[in-house]
């Protein structure tokens, strides 16, 4: 089977125009610039209250065989 669409390929490409695009900014106006980018995107809208909660850490204690 071959891929008609290479996700990774295309998020490197597209992480490299924004690259340039933002040359320059500080991380203050990056952030400006995002925000005005998604303001009025319904996905964005839907999400952007949602809180995620932290991955829980990893015991120092090995856990027993068979229970996690």
């Amino acid at each position: 089977m071959s891929k008609t669409f290479d996700a990774v390929a295309w998020m490197r490409r597209r992480r490299t125009e924004i690259d340039e695009e933002t040359h320059g900014l500080s991380w203050e106006e990056r952030g400006r610039k995002i925000e005005e980018a998604l303001k009025g995107d319904p996905l964005w809208e839907r999400l952007k209250d949602t809180m995620v909660a932290p991955p829980l850490l990893a015991s120092p204690v090995p856990a027993e065989k068979g229970r996690l």
